[in-house]
């Protein structure tokens, strides 16, 4: 993908992979305005966010965008405090992310907790645990109901290819503290293994029709979709591998999003995700509306600042938009380039299979 989705914070690469109120508060569309101004007042202070000497990532922490929020549909930056008051009335919430920044998980569980302070008690689903996750981890929290630490050695974390789960431990405590259910959301491994050879044909025809998958993409959201595939791919993915691709990212996006609804019964439901996943032009958005509606959707990409754009409109897209409700941007993990990473990556999974 385009900017800073490339080879960083989108799954679309080879992916095989407290603060209590202390109070009992209702749940937040029962709130008077007055009630809600308040909670909210209070949770400007929770959720504090990044100061420029607080944030873990060490570049562009003096970035002019660093730690502002900008509304996209409103072409205007926010402040928390408002941010924090329209989270608290969706139904579903995507926060998107770069997999390896430690802010955007610090920042996710701040955001994971206000919501809690103000009465709402969401699922909270992961990308990262596929369908076949979903017995460990309930296995697990029956017995270890408050242990977050734990929870990645019981889907054997270590060997999924994630980045530490460490990074992720913040919101899983976040979310145990409060007695919130954890859920899986993808697809198993095996299947998304299965599909990079055979495509949909991998999926039974009933569950392709169950996730919206048994007609093609319009030629406009192919086209978005392979292009940002070639750019994250850095021009190495061929044009058979790129459809193969779209196919899976669409059918993780469907899944996903069967997951949320499937979850999000009582008090809706929140996912954590590469921010590639939670976009509103082809993302799990697009199959949230379609099978939820009424349900309001509200997404959030978490983006790393470059020094070369010091404006909110230098981050759009290749279709000259940023496709998210909210664009939350933080300081920098690295100044590598993506793709000269990438291309060493390549290479040298080229040599071991020549051998």
């Amino acid at each position: 993908m385009t900017g800073f989705f490339k080879s960083r914070g989108s799954t679309l690469l080879f992916n095989t992979m407290s603060v209590n109120s202390g109070f009992a508060i209702p749940n937040v569309r029962k709130f008077d305005l007055a009630a809600l101004v308040l909670l909210v007042g209070y949770l400007a202070l929770a959720v504090s966010g990044c100061s420029v000497t607080s944030w873990k990532s060490t570049f562009g922490r003096h970035h002019p965008l660093s730690g502002r929020i900008w509304d996209v549909s409103s072409a205007r930056f926010i402040d928390r405090q408002s941010l924090v008051s329209r989270l608290a009335r969706a139904d579903f919430l995507l926060l998107g992310e770069r997999h390896d920044n430690l802010d955007h998980h610090l920042l996710q569980a701040e955001v994971l907790r206000s919501l809690i302070a103000l009465g709402r008690r969401p699922a909270v689903g992961f990308e990262m645990f596929g369908l076949d996750d979903a017995n460990a981890i309930a296995n697990h929290l029956a017995f270890a109901p408050n242990d977050a630490a734990g929870l990645g050695r019981a889907v054997n974390w270590e060997k999924s290819g994630w980045p530490d789960w460490a990074m992720y431990q913040p919101i899983a405590e976040a979310a145990l503290q409060a007695r919130l259910q954890i859920v899986a959301t993808n697809l198993p491994l095996a299947t998304a293994r299965k599909m990079n050879s055979d495509g949909l044909a991998a999926l039974e025809p009933s569950v392709r029709r169950e996730l919206g998958l048994d007609r093609p993409p319009s030629d406009a959201m192919f086209a978005i979709m392979a292009a940002d595939i070639r750019d994250s791919h850095c021009g190495y993915a061929s044009e058979e591998s790129v459809k193969a691709m779209v196919g899976v990212q669409r059918a993780r996006d469907a899944q996903m999003a069967q997951s949320l609804i499937a979850a999000g019964d009582s008090d809706g439901a929140i996912l954590v995700a590469g921010a590639g996943h939670i976009r509103n032009d082809y993302g799990i958005p697009v199959y949230l509306t379609a099978k939820a509606a009424g349900k309001q959707v509200i997404s959030i990409a978490f983006v790393e600042v470059d020094d070369q754009k010091p404006e909110p409109r230098n981050y759009a897209l290749a279709n000259g938009r940023l496709p998210f409700d909210y664009v939350w941007f933080t300081a920098r993990v690295d100044d590598e380039n993506p793709c000269e990473k990438f291309k060493s990556q390549f290479e040298n999974l080229k040599k071991r299979r020549d051998k």
